[in-house]
């Protein structure tokens, strides 16, 4: 039986508003059941009301700015487990695989949702057959959300004149994650003084431009560590100078130390891949097994 695990999380401050860009380990739905603001969901900017749904990848840098209304609540499940969830004519996890799906729910799907989304939250038990309703009960809430978002409509993303002028910049970042950016380094390559470029870039995107640099760059580093590449050679492809600094970073963001990430990835990879044997039936038909 699949060892069902997931997180819900229910904004509850009287102001909602990320200070900073951050991103998860695991795959997030994010769905506004009060307020409005603005979502930015790299590189977009997304308008925020009641009943807006979003799917959000374990590498997508995200931020929402909203008013004091502001009440969201948030799913996050591992990709592991998504995976195992799905089927091939129902696969979820190549879903999350587009950035800046957004959904928009209207009426009664805005309330029946966020009664799902609380149902998740309540003591299921440990009697016979609860950890078979409580399954049931998480692929119930997640055929809805990407139900959802199958059939949505294309939000379009909020390209503010701010914005606008942040987009290169946004992707001369990411094709320079390697070189030694700093602040001037940015500014003199777009021929503008330090001061206006962090004011554009604060303006656009709600965050400073070096946050926006680590951010980016240890998410680089998280993808080359689970390709199998050494942490020093990690760190110095995204652009870090000293591995310590580069490890120090590295478990601010995500919490644990790149080394040790890097052997959890393995490890739940090899749970996830178990290996697969051919071996003859009864009839003579071959059949696929898992090695035991």
């Amino acid at each position: 039986m699949i060892d069902c695990r997931y997180e819900i999380h229910i904004s509850k401050n009287d102001t909602y508003s990320m200070a900073r860009p951050h991103f998860h380990e695991e795959i997030e739905i994010a769905f506004c059941i009060a307020g409005e603001g603005v979502f930015f969901l790299e590189p977009e900017i997304f308008p925020l009301f009641r009943g807006q749904l979003f799917l959000i990848d374990s590498s997508i840098l995200h931020r929402s700015v909203a008013n004091e209304e502001y009440r969201c609540i948030a799913f996050h499940i591992s990709s592991e487990m998504l995976k195992s969830f799905s089927s091939v004519q129902s696969d979820f996890l190549s879903r999350t695989q587009r950035s800046g799906l957004v959904a928009t729910l209207q009426g009664d799907e805005v309330e029946a949702l966020e009664r799902q989304f609380l149902s998740l939250m309540d003591d299921f038990g440990s009697g016979f057959g609860d950890d078979i309703r409580r399954t049931i009960a998480v692929l119930s809430f997640l055929l809805s959300c990407f139900s959802y978002f199958e059939k949505a409509e294309d939000v379009k993303s909020r390209t503010n004149s701010e914005l606008a002028k942040v987009a290169p910049i946004l992707s001369y970042i990411q094709e320079h994650l390697s070189d030694p950016l700093t602040t001037q380094s940015i500014a003199d390559a777009f021929f503008m003084s330090k001061y206006h470029l962090c004011h554009i870039f604060k303006e656009g995107t709600g965050f400073s431009v070096i946050d926006y640099v680590i951010n980016c760059r240890i998410l680089k580093a998280r993808m080359l560590l689970r390709e199998g590449m050494r942490v020093q050679e990690a760190g110095e492809r995204v652009g870090f100078r000293s591995n310590e600094h580069f490890i120090r970073t590295f478990k601010r963001l995500t919490g644990v130390p790149p080394k040790r990430y890097a052997m959890r990835y393995r490890e739940s990879d090899q749970k996830m891949n178990p290996e697969i044997v051919v071996v003859e039936g009864r009839d003579g038909r071959q059949v696929e097994s898992l090695k035991a």
